[in-house]
């Protein structure tokens, strides 16, 4: 079967060889061309040190970026390839990096210490495939298996035990019942790695296709990563609006949201604290307040993971505003899209959709006339060019500057101040008009720091 290698590619091989040294394309890319799928990036595996790599490749930028693991960088105008020397590795003293690892000459060697079959495959343009265990049949079939034994495998690099869900997720792929029940017996390996790993996979995870069907299947994998979701499951929500529990409508909610990493991890998260705020009486079931809640057990998550202040920010307003009424009025809708910006308010927008969709057979319809009105509105708004934020008003804060204020929380209280009034239509937007209420608030500002 032959793949379209790029020309930069084609180069890097014809350089190591014509060296003398034997190279192969790798991984994932080599899964990916045998899928129909366009690889993300190119890697190359070679019998060459990563010093004799760095020769061969004259007329190319080669980066020592992991030349202790054997790795290096060639800077190349259709991307970066990574050029790896052909390895061996034994063991593990952290369950995520070898104990010891040597350069090999032989390329099965290489292939034999990788995590699944259908990415211990190799390729080279006159050569061909290369197949050493069974991951061209595995990839025809749609199955992920470990190479060699899963135990092993995964007591070597716990990371790969959410490599197996993200692959499963994203690919569509089955996953091969001793690999599954290893990484069931094994979970609690995933311990041992960093946040920060937790928090990339997932982030890789929850976008694909198969997302919800993965985690239907493996929750007690997730719970361990994510200990604050487990009270979800089985926690009832006997109510006319659901017929699923709460960790079951999380999910239909994630198959339903947008494949966008923002709201797919706001659709993980926005029942979160139901559990918590669960109340019954001779109606049913409430969760009064468990927006609130779940905001505030979902900031503990993003904060342990550490997810930058833009993306923990966006998914924490998506979680808090979850509950928003649909259609608002246009007031609401203005400080709505003041707030958030266009792009939020249709990730709302679309969170909500996925909440009522995951909620009792025929609410959706009833509700949809609402959702499609408001994001009617909100792109009249936006094409009125309407004052929405801060921006549009017609002084800044070098005006109120300008008017006494100091370079401080209350320059910004009283922008904020001025837009909500010009929001309520209580205000014009107009230079003089604006100028005259934020003396007054500076006045209002100094009377209670007085009192």
């Amino acid at each position: 079967m032959d793949i379209a290698v790029p020309e930069d590619v084609l180069r890097v091989l014809a350089l190591l060889e014509g060296a003398g040294f034997e190279a192969w394309i790798v991984g994932g890319c080599v899964r990916d061309s045998l899928l129909g799928r366009m690889p993300a990036d190119w890697d190359v595996a070679t019998a060459a040190t990563p010093e004799e790599t760095a020769a061969a490749l004259h007329g190319i930028r080669v980066l020592p970026t992991g030349v202790r693991h054997g790795t290096v960088t060639a800077v190349l105008p259709g991307g970066n390839i990574e050029i790896t020397t052909y390895r061996a590795e034994t063991g593990s003293s952290d369950h995520r990096h070898p104990a010891a690892l040597r350069f090999s000459g032989r390329i099965e060697e290489d292939l034999a210490r990788r995590d699944f079959t259908v990415n211990a495959l190799a390729y080279h343009p006159r050569r061909g495939l290369l197949d050493a265990f069974g991951g061209g049949a595995d990839l025809r079939a749609g199955i992920l298996r470990t190479v060699g034994d899963p135990a092993l495998r995964f007591n070597e690099d716990a990371l790969r035990i959410l490599r197996l869900l993200r692959f499963a997720a994203t690919l569509g792929f089955s996953i091969e019942s001793g690999t599954g029940r290893a990484a069931i017996a094994q979970k609690d390996l995933l311990h041992a790695l960093s946040h920060e790993r937790v928090r990339e996979e997932l982030t890789r995870l929850l976008p694909g296709r198969w997302a919800a069907q993965v985690l239907r299947a493996y929750p007690e994998v997730v719970f361990t990563v994510l200990p604050e979701l487990r009270p979800m499951m089985g926690c009832g929500q006997e109510s006319p609006y659901h017929c699923f529990d709460v960790w079951e409508h999380t999910l239909h909610a994630l198959d339903a949201a947008e494949a966008d990493p923002i709201v797919r991890w706001a659709a993980l998260l926005h029942d979160c604290g139901k559990p918590d705020t669960k109340s019954t009486d001779s109606a049913g079931a409430h969760f009064y307040g468990h927006a609130a809640r779940s905001e505030a057990i979902s900031r503990e998550i993003l904060e342990r993971m550490r997810f930058s202040r833009r993306d923990g920010e966006a998914i924490l307003q998506l979680v808090a505003l979850h509950m928003e009424q649909m259609p608002p009025t246009e007031k609401r809708l203005k400080k709505l899209l003041a707030r958030l910006g266009e792009a939020q308010l249709f990730r709302l927008l679309d969170l909500i959709r996925a909440d009522w969709a995951a909620q009792t057979p025929g609410l959706l319809e009833q509700r949809l006339p609402g959702l499609v009105a408001t994001e009617s509105a909100a792109r009249r708004l936006l094409a009125e060019e309407s004052t929405l934020t801060l921006k549009d008003l017609a002084i800044s804060g070098k005006d109120l500057l300008a008017l006494g204020y100091s370079p401080s929380p209350a320059l910004g209280r009283a922008l904020h101040r001025l837009l909500d009034e010009v929001l309520d239509d209580r205000l014009e937007n107009t230079r003089e008009t604006l100028l005259r209420r934020a003396g007054e608030l500076a006045g209002e500002e100094s009377a209670n720091i007085t009192h």
